[in-house]
């Protein structure tokens, strides 16, 4: 969520100032953040409590030292990764699976990340010294971070070209004759961006609840549901709720163009689907765990492209609010209304309530089953859909249009 401040230099671009000079402003500029605030707030008042009184002033302020570079080169390290991961989609790849190896060792009592921390910040307690470790790590950060800025100063550049490089869309156009354009917007604008990325995170979140013997305990088979439908789901249902907003700058011009509103419907439905798609087929891999989360999967899969995105898709013809894709996806609640909210907690809790119902009569898999069922029989009324949508676009396409006009 933390962003480089790189709009700050645009006042000092055409002066006579170095590029190093720049380079370093926006290091120490990215520095005025609240995430770096967090650790200082939360560790000093507990170390003059509970440390300094044991342990003497020496290591309370080894431990203030050790905490407040590890957070500076936490903070560079980020930065770092997170400029090569928009050079190179591979160390983006890379960190992932990092992040992944990680979580599945501590889960399965592989190693503890809670006794190498304990460890290594207990030795802090014999050998105060030690504290220069962190300071050393700041200087390694900052310098791979100033190094990278320098040899990639005008970044945006170099990532349109990488972008083009790496993304090849031709067999998009066999869905849509829009998709391919707006699979391209998606990926060169920073909201649009980090919310694909962000929702597709999501779908670690299994490795917390998927556990041995989870399908068994009756106890949280709502849960289950909840997230099977979430982890199945979570990036169509985030796009989906600016589906139009996310064109706001040129929704005019979509308006005016040959391939007609229905064509339109069409792609953005078919995207919706793809993103769908490839969420449900990356979640499969839980059935390493468990196999049962095939057809748990399966079943929101088709209820999600059969019924929660055409419908979803209709309700959201009545948001009318407009924003700037380009800013930053935290803390920005531009084109945020209720029907952004409605979109995505309407089907989970259409979901839950049918599910609750059906499990009180049956069990949980006849309720999973006809959940299923609902949403095979939307989906081969895709046709019908497809035409209420475009009467219902007609209607209100001049109301979204000058919605768009006041953002």
């Amino acid at each position: 969520m933390q962003e480089l401040p790189t709009l700050s230099l645009q006042p000092y671009l055409l002066l006579n100032i170095k590029k190093s000079i720049l380079v370093r402003f926006l290091n120490l500029r990215s520095l005025i953040s609240i995430f770096n605030l967090f650790p200082l707030v939360l560790f000093i008042p507990y170390l003059f409590e509970g440390v300094s009184p044991v342990y003497g002033n020496n290591v309370c302020f080894a431990f203030i030292v050790s905490i407040l570079f590890l957070m500076l080169t936490n903070h560079f390290l980020v930065m770092f990764l997170k400029r090569k991961s928009v050079l190179n989609s591979k160390w983006l790849l890379c960190i992932v699976s990092l992040i992944i190896l990680f979580a599945l060792g501590s889960s399965y009592n592989i190693f503890s990340l809670n006794n190498i921390s304990k460890y290594i910040f207990s030795q802090l307690i014999k050998y105060y010294w030690l504290s220069i470790i962190p300071v050393a790590l700041f200087f390694v950060t900052f310098n791979l971070n100033t190094s990278l800025l320098k040899s990639n100063f005008y970044l945006d550049l170099d990532a349109k070209k990488n972008l083009r490089n790496s993304f090849n869309l031709a067999w998009a156009d066999n869905f849509g004759v829009l998709i391919a354009n707006e699979i391209k917007l998606i990926f060169r604008n920073k909201r649009s961006k980090n919310s694909i990325l962000i929702s597709f995170l999501f779908l670690f979140y299994g490795l917390m609840f998927y556990k041995n013997g989870a399908f068994d305990k009756k106890s949280i088979g709502l849960m289950i549901v909840v997230l099977g439908y979430m982890i199945t789901s979570f990036a169509s249902l985030q796009y989906i709720q600016f589906l139009f907003s996310w064109q706001t700058t040129h929704f005019d011009q979509l308006m005016t163009a040959k391939h007609g509103i229905q064509e339109y419907i069409k792609s953005k439905l078919n995207l919706l689907r793809i993103m769908n798609a490839i969420s449900f087929t990356l979640s499969l891999f839980y059935a390493f765990i468990d196999w049962r989360v095939i057809p748990l999967h399966t079943v929101f899969f088709l209820f999600n492209i059969g019924l929660v995105i055409p419908l979803g898709t209709m309700i959201n013809l009545y948001n009318s609010k407009g924003f700037d894709i380009s800013q930053s996806t935290s803390f920005n609640f531009q084109g945020v209304g209720a029907t952004s909210y409605f979109v995505s907690l309407v089907p989970i809790v259409f979901v839950l309530l049918l599910q609750s119902t059906l499990n009180q009569y049956f069990n949980f898999w006849v309720g999973i089953i006809i959940i299923g069922i609902i949403g095979l029989i939307s989906l081969l009324f895709n046709n019908w859909w497809v035409n209420k949508i475009t009467e219902l676009f007609a209607k209100k396409k001049y109301k979204i249009i000058s919605g768009f006009r006041e953002k």
